[in-house]
Order: structure tokens, then C-alpha cells, then sequence
């Protein structure tokens, strides 16, 4: 019989024990970083705010709304968290989160951040645009028609020199105004006056393909059908790509479809047209006639 005991010792677990302490250690004494905000793949610990402004402005030309948002709303929480005063935020900062945040549809948050934009800097006249789309957005046409009262006058005020690149920008600013006013006026139920202030947009901008997208709604509503189809015809058509103001905007593409159709059902049937027009002439005949004989 074999008697020999077995001298193997228990493996012990005080290596992993102090492996597991020391990576604790290092998760508390190490510093802290800022959560990733959506549409960043990531933060960096200590934001520099310039480079952080570069980057957003750099998304909002590209047309990335959530990546512009993103750093908007990094750079606000920046000044919050190192308990920065928030009116060192540029107002600029504020419009274009509000821009971004009305381009995703969050119209809500939208308003609340260009208004704060527009508080900053009182005197801007796009803030008053960028607002008035967000207001056309959410429903809100009479605030909508407000802030483009504001921007014309704004604009006007500043309006000195009119052969300078200055006042061609007004031009463009204010043509913008007149579509607000008009789309307000639509979604109260006004289209004879909306048609007179989208004109005078077009006379601004002719052939703009959202103002002239405007121009066959109001059309449309005060049942001019035929021109509806005409205008609406020339905006698909347009060199220029539709921009929507908010993803809720309904396209020239689909106004068009609504135009024909109301023009298809209430157009006269040829038939119709045909009896009218024989009619017509048989009494106009008659009536020369009738004259040669007396």
C-alpha cells in the first residue's frame, strides 16, 4: 500500500486579490471624464471650447445636425460643470444648437435654445428667422409672423447701402421673412393675403424653389388650381434642391400631386367645354343675324 501523502500546497489568491485592489486604486485616482454626448465617438477630459466651437460650426456647414447639436450642447454643459457663467456661451452657439435640434424635428428643445440665442444677442435678425421656422414648425403662426416682423425691421435698420454685398444679404434675410409671414398666414386660413407677401418674396428671390412651393400652396387654398399646377411645376423643376425648414415640411413634390388631383376633379368635363363653346358660337351667330336684318 502506498502511503506517501500528498505535500502540494492550495494555490493561493493573493495575487489576483491585490491585482483586483490595484485596478481600483487606479479607477479612483484617475481623472474624470466627460460622458459622450450623442453623435461624438468621443470626449475628450478637459474641453477646449475653441476647438469645440470650430468643430461644431464645421458640422453645421456639412449639414450633420446631430454632430452640430452634440457639440452645442457639450460646450453649454462645459461652462455649467466648471461653473462658468452659461452668458459666456456665445449667442451664436445657442442658435445654431436650436438650428440642429429643429432640423432633427425636436422642436421643443429648438425653441427653448434659439430663444435663449435670441436673449443673448437681441439685435441678430436670423435668430429671429431661425425662431419663426421653429415656431411654423410647432403650430404657432402668429408667433412665427411676429419674428419676421422683427427680422424686417431689424433689417431695415441696418439696410444703408443698397449696392452692397450687405444689402443683398438683407435681401435674401428678408425674403426668408416674407415666407414665414406667408406660411403663417396659410396656417391660419389667410391664403389671398399670403399669396401678396410670398409675391413679394419672389421679387426678392425670383424662382426660389421653396418660396415658389409656398406660393402654389396658397394658390392651391384660394383654389387656383391651373396656376397652382404651373408654379408647383417650375419648383420640381427648379435647378435648385427644395431645402426643407423642418422634416415636417411637406415637399413641392407632394403639393404638386394635391394641386392636380383638385385640379383633375374640378376641372370642366371636355364634353362640356365643347357644348359651351358650340353654344357660344351658335348665339353669337345669331346675334349677327339678327342685326343684318334690321
Amino acid at each position: 500500500m502506498n502511503n506517501t501523502k500528498n505535500t502540494t500546497r492550495p494555490r493561493s489568491n493573493t495575487p489576483i486579490i491585490l491585482a483586483l485592489l490595484l485596478i481600483a486604486g487606479l479607477a479612483i485616482i484617475a481623472p474624470p471624464t466627460l460622458a459622450a454626448a450623442p453623435g461624438l465617438t468621443a470626449v475628450p477630459a478637459e474641453l477646449n471650447v475653441t476647438k469645440a466651437i470650430a468643430t461644431m460650426d464645421a458640422a453645421f456647414e456639412e449639414g450633420n445636425w446631430p454632430r452640430a447639436s452634440a457639440y452645442a450642447e457639450l460646450i453649454t454643459q462645459h461652462a455649467d460643470k466648471n461653473e462658468i457663467d452659461t452668458d459666456t456661451v456665445p449667442a451664436d452657439v445657442w442658435c445654431k444648437w436650436g438650428y440642429s435640434l429643429r432640423k432633427m424635428g425636436k422642436y421643443d428643445e429648438a425653441l427653448a435654445a434659439v430663444t435663449i440665442g435670441i436673449e443673448k444677442d437681441p439685435d441678430e435678425a436670423t435668430a429671429y428667422l431661425n425662431r419663426g421656422y421653429t415656431y411654423l414648425a410647432l403650430g404657432q403662426y402668429q408667433n412665427a409672423r411676429i419674428d419676421a416682423e422683427e427680422t424686417l425691421r431689424l433689417e431695415r435698420d441696418s439696410k444703408t447701402d443698397i449696392a452692397s454685398d450687405r444689402a443683398i444679404a438683407n435681401d435674401n434675410t428678408s425674403a426668408a421673412a416674407y415666407n414665414i409671414i406667408a406660411s403663417g398666414l396659410l396656417g391660419e386660413g389667410d391664403p389671398k393675403n399670403a399669396l401678396v407677401a410670398i409675391d413679394t418674396a419672389l421679387i426678392l428671390r425670383p424662382d426660389h424653389v421653396n418660396y415658389l412651393n409656398t406660393k402654389g400652396v396658397a394658390l392651391t387654398q384660394l383654389g387656383k388650381y391651373a396656376d397652382a399646377v404651373s408654379v408647383l411645376t417650375r419648383a420640381t423643376e427648379s435647378e435648385d434642391a427644395y431645402i426643407a425648414p423642418y422634416p415636417d415640411a411637406v415637399p413641392p413634390e407632394e403639393n404638386l400631386k394635391t394641386a392636380q388631383r383638385l385640379y383633375d376633379e374640378n376641372k370642366a368635363p371636355d364634353a362640356l367645354i365643347i357644348i359651351a363653346a358650340v353654344a357660344i358660337l351658335a348665339i353669337g351667330a345669331g346675334a349677327i343675324l339678327l342685326q343684318r336684318r334690321k
